[in-house]
């Protein structure tokens, strides 16, 4: 008896474990309330029982694709969105059933950088944002969604990132990107149509650390790290943010990119404006969409300390400025 017990556990575990794998999983960025972008071929991918066939079907047009998940599980496919409109669904099968509701269809932009980039609307620390209480309040959007990005430093490619999907309203608004949510609410008034903006930033961060390796190359100063060891700096290292929260993104159909970065690198200003480009030519080519729109803002003329010393090179954020008017001619 107890051993026809054994075997029932053992049965009924496995089944479970069967049922549990044969459920499509997906990145996190593809869920409940997200923004896809209109009018294109836009990628979706995750995970699935291996080799298992996988039926995807959209509300929108009542299409149902095929594809097949390979060995590990793995499976991507490209399927065509209407214009801006919804709320829509997804529904994905591979023996068991997992939906997204309440999607979007309108422009998504990916917003990123460092600190200027990441200050919520709410301020740092006795550092408030301009009539920012006032349009808190009176931010409540359902035409508008916001997804952060949390912060990840990896000295390996990541395939997913921690953040969800939030619809604009005063207590997720207050906790969002300042100058994305001003960016995001203007488009949004003036296409009238839904806006998505996704948020990969992190204060202080060094342009290096949102390149791929091989965009380095070119540039020897940037030590890029051999092992978990050298990293001495989780936002500052090169390549940690672009394995961390960069490589999960690559792909996702999208208009474009606003930037805000550059103060980190004001104290090597003379490699900016190749490394800049670098970085713009790197995105574009990765994801494979186009020259799309990359807009970026020139930092602020805060006096980052300025060297006098004899022999000495200044240091002024005025050079820095200089190599990013220079990236407009170069990409």
């Amino acid at each position: 008896m107890k051993n026809k017990k054994l075997l029932l556990g053992i049965a009924w575990a496995w089944l479970t474990c069967l049922s549990a794998n044969a459920e499509v999983k997906l990145p996190a960025f593809f869920s409940d309330g997200m923004v896809m972008q209109q009018q294109t071929r836009a990628n979706l991918w995750g995970t699935a029982t291996p080799n298992a066939p996988v039926k995807i079907t959209t509300s929108w047009d009542k299409q149902t694709y095929k594809t097949t998940a390979d060995a590990k599980g793995a499976w991507k496919l490209a399927l065509s969105t209407p214009s801006a409109g919804g709320p829509y669904t997804i529904t994905f099968d591979d023996g068991k059933l997992t939906e997204i509701r309440d999607i979007l269809m309108g422009e998504l932009w990916l917003c990123s950088g460092q600190s200027n980039m990441e200050m919520p609307m709410k301020g740092f620390k006795n550092q408030p944002v301009e009539n920012s209480n006032t349009d808190v309040m009176n931010s409540r959007n359902p035409q508008l969604r916001l997804f952060t990005v949390k912060r990840t430093s990896s000295f390996i490619p990541k395939t997913d990132v921690v953040g969800t999907w939030q619809e604009a309203v005063p207590a997720t608004v207050r906790e969002f990107s300042a100058t994305a949510y001003y960016f995001g609410r203007m488009m949004q008034q003036q296409l009238n149509i839904p806006v998505g903006l996704i948020v990969a930033s992190w204060g202080g961060s060094a342009c290096e650390a949102w390149m791929h390796p091989d965009w380095l190359k070119a540039f020897p100063e940037a030590k890029i790290p051999q092992s978990e060891a050298d990293i001495k700096s989780k936002n500052r290292t090169p390549t940690v943010l672009y394995n961390g929260m960069l490589h999960p993104l690559i792909g996702l159909a999208m208009r474009g990119v606003i930037w805000y970065q550059g103060e980190d690198n004001y104290n090597r200003a003379s490699t900016y404006a190749d490394m800049f480009s670098t970085l713009i030519r790197g995105w574009r080519e990765e994801w494979q969409q186009g020259e799309f729109p990359f807009y970026y803002c020139q930092i602020a003329p805060y006096d980052y300390g300025i060297i006098t010393e004899p022999g000495k090179n200044v240091i002024n954020s005025a050079y820095l400025r200089e190599q990013q008017a220079m990236v407009e001619h170069r990409v």
